[in-house]
């Protein structure tokens, strides 16, 4: 596959489980649909119950041009730029592939980290809600499910005990009453 950004062609790269399409002349990697998720959730289990959902917020959307032509179908990739995490994907609508420049990918894995890191207990508390309806409506995804509810529940148990230190020092003391 030739490509995109700078006409070399890619070689295939194993990322966890799955094959990727490396630039070694420009960095860039191109991702089948699909595969980015995939790629993602592998580099960081507790951001797997995370998107990096670029549609979310229209707001913080910038679409630009279609000059990039998707090294797959041969369409052209409009690029989508997202608020202020310095990621600019080219995403291809027919085939759903992705194009990331050079460390774009770790950027986005940047963004999660911090969306992680600044979400407030109570916004934990309304993702759980949201994982145990999955739980009960997605056929075929119980145990993905079942894993991301537990990891929510875990990093909203952490966020309460930061946010609350008077509720972690009586934990503290309540389970270790001999030492």
């Amino acid at each position: 596959m030739e490509c995109p950004k700078c006409k070399e062609m890619m070689e295939e790269r194993k990322s966890g489980t799955v094959e990727i399409d490396y630039c070694s002349g420009c960095g860039g990697t191109w991702f089948d649909k699909n595969e980015l998720r995939k790629v993602r959730n592998a580099e960081d289990t507790d951001l797997s119950w995370m998107e990096f959902d670029l549609w979310v917020d229209n707001d913080k959307l910038v679409v630009t041009d279609k000059s990039t032509v998707c090294p797959s179908c041969g369409e052209g990739m409009p690029t989508v730029g997202y608020a202020d995490t310095g990621v600019e994907i080219e995403y291809c609508i027919k085939c759903g592939g992705i194009w990331l420049d050079k460390d774009e990918f770790t950027k986005i894995i940047d963004a999660l980290e911090e969306d992680l890191l600044t979400m407030t207990s109570r916004e934990y508390l309304e993702e759980s809600m949201r994982e145990v309806r999955d739980l009960f409506t997605e056929q075929g995804e119980l145990k993905k499910n079942l894993s991301h509810l537990k990891i929510v529940l875990k990093l909203m148990e952490y966020r309460i005990l930061a946010e609350h230190h008077t509720i972690a020092k009586l934990l503290e003391n309540f389970t270790s009453p001999f030492g």
